[in-house]
């Protein structure tokens, strides 16, 4: 080997050294940054025995990623079914609080048995009274709170659809930039980088099947196969609020709904489930709720005509509620037993279509509106709660269920957290920064820093001794 091609590899060797270091500097520098990916310096040997960095390469497993971005998309849809059931279920209470629609039935119940043992007690028929507008009034306030948590659903949907929107529009940036950055260069990695960091923050909101080409660019489909974005075209995700349906450019990917390619997963798959299949089950049961008080306190009234309504009532209407949608915050006590409305108490003993008081002592419909809490009745089956049992029944089921369906998706989440987590701790060590390794590397790069200036040192005083010899 001559004195020149030792030269010319020693002065490479001490580039690829530089190069190394300025890599493994970078990696330090960013151990802290969740957006960046390890990287290393690709190295080849040319024709002359001297080396080279051919490109970088950032550090993955696509395997180990894609499963990350799919439990993470499972844990943003549970965490959205709990979080928007959270106020709800606080305002719904739990049965034995002393505050909720159990309670409250369980109340009107006790206020009836008494009023039964002493119907000539003005303070007996006082609680029977009582007891009614404070069912109503939780039945009223519960219903408003669901009507809430569906308007603060609306509200979440909007921020996630928005934030999928202006992530596809930057991931199409990117992927006009990408291939211009040219292959194995630090700002190829860079951008590569950013888009990884897109694509994770997306998964939140969807489960997005990701499919990345030779140049780096990327495609995406939802997990039912939709194409949402190529090379750097996108498609525009818009929710329609009146037909609950999630489109793409026009395309139904409404998540859960059958023969749709959509999402299954992410928190707005959540959101939509909440508003489309959770909140109007919630409503149904509330509503059947409010519908079998006000027809069966009409049936047991024996001082009623036909077609009349008892104890409850829809406010503003005088008859039988034509439909139960929405009936929960419509519900009322009928004027005709509230003294502040022109009522009077007594017919809380002699039935409220009573023109005149009966006999103080007579308990004849009293027991009947008792008899109302030990018979079972018919409820709507899509209500899921049993078509066929007794009121109290019926709403220790509706707060049972309304509570589960939050504390199932709460332990659902955390679950799936865990199992997200463990995968981190797996990409982590795949794919971030180990500052001991690093710190290792650059005893090496040092060390081989060393020996190329040492060749350099040696071959320029070999020269200079020649040199000296003419």
């Amino acid at each position: 080997m001559g004195i020149t091609s030792a030269l010319s590899i020693s002065r490479s060797g001490l580039a690829v050294v530089e190069k190394r270091a300025e890599i493994t500097a970078g990696n330090i520098a960013n151990a802290d940054n969740p957006v960046h990916t390890r990287k290393t310096a690709l190295q080849a040997t040319d024709a002359a025995g001297g080396v080279r960095v051919t490109g970088i390469r950032r550090e993955i497993d696509a395997a180990v990623e894609r499963l990350f971005r799919v439990e993470q998309a499972r844990a943003g849809r549970q965490e959205a079914i709990a979080s928007g059931l959270e106020l709800y279920t606080t305002r719904l209470g739990q049965p034995g609080a002393g505050t909720s629609l159990t309670d409250r039935i369980a109340d009107l119940r006790s206020a009836f048995t008494q009023l039964a043992n002493a119907p000539e007690l003005p303070a007996a028929q006082t609680g029977v009274l009582m007891a009614s507008e404070s069912l109503v009034r939780e039945l009223n306030d519960t219903a408003d709170a669901l009507d809430e948590a569906r308007a603060l659903t609306h509200e979440r949907i909007g921020a996630s659809v928005a934030t999928l929107n202006s992530g596809l529009m930057r991931l199409a940036e990117l992927n006009g930039r990408i291939p211009k950055a040219g292959s194995g260069t630090d700002l190829e990695a860079a951008l590569l980088d950013e888009a990884a960091a897109l694509v994770d923050q997306l998964s939140e909101v969807a489960d997005l099947h990701v499919v990345s080409d030779a140049s780096g660019r990327l495609s995406i489909y939802t997990a039912g196969g939709t194409e949402l974005l190529a090379d750097r075209n996108r498609r525009t995700i818009s929710f329609d609020e009146v037909s609950g349906m999630l489109l793409a450019d026009g395309v139904d990917i409404t998540p859960g709904r059958p023969g749709e390619r959509g999402f299954a997963e992410g928190k707005l798959a959540g959101q939509i489930e909440l508003l489309n299949a959770v909140f109007p089950r919630m409503q149904l049961q509330l509503d059947e709720t409010a519908r079998a008080l006000i027809e069966e306190f009409s049936a047991a009234d024996a001082s009623l005509t036909p077609g009349a309504t008892g104890l409850f009532v829809e406010r503003g209407n005088a008859g039988l509620p034509a439909s139960t949608d929405d009936l929960a915050s419509r519900i009322g006590v009928n004027d005709a037993v509230r003294p502040e409305a022109g009522g009077f108490l007594w017919r809380l003993r002699d039935g409220v279509g009573a023109i005149a008081p009966g006999a103080a002592s007579d308990a004849t419909q009293p027991n009947a509106f008792v008899d109302i809490f030990e018979t079972t009745h018919g409820f709507d089956a899509l209500a899921g709660l049993g078509n066929n049992v007794t009121i109290g029944q019926f709403v220790a089921g509706l707060v049972a269920d309304q509570q589960q369906t939050r504390v199932s998706a709460q332990q659902r989440q955390e679950t799936l957290l865990a199992s997200a987590a463990s995968i981190e701790a797996v990409r982590s060590g795949i794919s971030g920064v180990n500052l001991d390794d690093e710190l290792q590397r650059l005893v090496e790069i040092e060390q081989a820093y060393a020996a190329n200036s040492q060749v350099i040192r040696s071959l320029t005083e070999m020269l200079d001794t020649l040199l000296a010899a003419f």
